[in-house]
């Protein structure tokens, strides 16, 4: 073959090659920037799973869970019979005798259904007996009676069992078991300086119901749903076997809240929100409680628990006595204090008590907990602590709430536990005692503390010491 042939060939050869060549390097070319994408895109999708990771705390697992099915807790064996109260309306001072004498003809009969219709009724000492369900039209307000001299003194709106023992009651909404706010009855507590207002007491009552309620107070003490020893102060006569349910109150004093439970055994609490205070307080502490290291609360469940603006959505704190078993879940705090409170037993100042600490069963359990900071929680000053020492004097020096016991300021953490070991809380003679935690989410960073648990060795410590100012003035 002649030379210019060979050349000809390797031009032709060539040619046909390059374009596979050419094809081949633009590929791999492109191929390698997918790559660096799909890299860059783990790494930010692992970024973010990291950030995600950071505002969830998994918890603890368990199987041992107290079971939240109403009808373990409340059944309605009140008669069907029917009647409207004849009230007066527009706060009369008669309509609470005249309640009290319908509720007692009623439950002489057999019992039956009570109906509060359209109009504002204020009352005091209303109690209700066997056998008799109130139900309250939407457009019913309810107020606390302060006629007479009253000034310093304790109004309990509703009593339940505080003298005599009672079962089978219930306080609703007309259109029961709805959990639509607008077809609750309202409540409303005047503003004063020496009011003290409960809106229902319950006592020695079995099998009974409270529901429907959108209330709105102006920082009165107490709670308004309080469970109680009655009169007699016997132990044994704890209220058992109710349901409260679909309640929202404003307006609560930090020290206080929606409900607070001195005593009860086999009590629900479900759909519960709270502005202010604690939305459910599992508190004990009442003298006559005290005298004896007997339970008086077990088997508490609680569901869907919301604080906003407030101290805490759940608190648990023993006084002296060994108690039984919480079981809480679905608890939602937005800009208070904490989500959950977990206070280690003490004794306290009271003489003549049984000089223990007390605790909760270990196999108590919460869970489920979403939690947003921000500005607007209630901080008590032995929260303070907790705050570095710009932030503690700006909130030393400010104007306390209406309540005059809390300062607008920001939100803590989600659970601030003072009974554990890790926060060094030693053994149960000092109160110590450990509840199972599970998940915990934190829908932002907004907190003062980063952990997802507040123990008193978080407190920041070297602050100099600050003096509210001589003429009493506040920020």
């Amino acid at each position: 073959m002649k030379k210019y042939d060979f050349e000809i060939l390797a031009v032709l050869l060539f040619t046909m090659l390059s374009p596979v060549v050419l094809s081949c390097s633009s590929e791999s070319s492109d191929k390698d920037i997918l790559m660096l994408e799909d890299k860059e895109e783990q790494k930010d999708q692992k970024e973010q799973e990291e950030q995600d990771n950071s505002l969830i705390h998994e918890g603890e697992i368990t199987s041992d869970r107290l079971t939240d099915n109403e009808d373990r807790f409340y059944v309605n064996k009140i008669p069907l019979t029917e009647i409207v109260a004849s009230l007066k309306g527009d706060c009369s001072t008669q309509d609470s005798q005249l309640l009290n004498e319908q509720i007692e003809a009623l439950s002489n009969a057999g019992g039956g259904v009570i109906k509060i219709q359209n109009g504002t009724y204020c009352i005091k000492s209303v109690q209700l007996r066997s056998n008799v369900h109130i139900k309250i039209d939407s457009d019913v307000v309810i107020q606390p009676d302060l006629s007479g001299n009253v000034a310093g003194k304790n109004i309990n709106m509703f009593l339940v069992g505080e003298n005599f023992y009672v079962e089978n009651v219930a306080i609703t909404n007309s259109d029961e078991d709805n959990t639509d706010p607008s077809t609750w009855f309202k409540g409303e507590i005047p503003s004063g300086d020496n009011i003290g207002v409960r809106f229902v007491e319950f006592g020695h009552v079995n099998n009974f119901k409270f529901s429907g309620l959108s209330l709105t107070d102006n920082y009165s003490r107490f709670s308004n749903i309080v469970l109680n020893l009655p009169a007699s102060n016997n132990v044994d006569e704890a209220s058992s076997n109710g349901v409260i349910k679909d309640v929202v109150m404003t307006g609560m004093h930090v020290g206080y809240g929606v409900v607070q439970m001195q005593t009860g055994k086999s009590v629900l609490y479900k759909n519960l929100d709270g502005q202010g205070g604690v939305t459910l307080r599992v508190e004990t502490g009442a003298a006559a409680t005290n005298q004896i290291n007997k339970v008086t609360v077990n088997d508490v469940v609680g569901r869907q628990l919301t604080s906003r603006n407030g101290d805490a959505a759940f608190n648990m704190s023993p006084h002296r006595v060994d108690q039984g078993r919480v079981d809480i879940e679905g608890v939602v705090s937005i800009n208070s204090t904490h989500a959950v409170q977990i206070a280690a037993g003490f004794i306290g100042n009271k003489p003549g008590l049984i000089e223990r600490k007390g605790t909760f069963d270990s196999r108590s359990y919460i869970g489920n907990i979403t939690v947003t900071g921000g500005v607007g929680a209630q901080i008590k000053s032995k929260d303070f602590k907790y705050f570095d020492c710009d932030d503690r004097r700006a909130l030393i020096l400010k104007c306390q709430n209406p309540d005059n016991e809390s300062t607008q300021g920001h939100s803590i953490g989600a659970v601030r536990d003072n009974a554990a070991a890790e926060g060094g809380c030693t053994g149960p003679d000092n109160g110590c005692y450990e509840v199972v935690v599970g998940k915990i989410t934190k829908t932002n960073t907004d907190f003062e503390q980063e952990d997802f648990f507040v123990f008193p060795t978080n407190a920041i410590g070297g602050c100099p010491q600050v003096t509210e100012p001589i003429d009493g003035s506040c920020n």
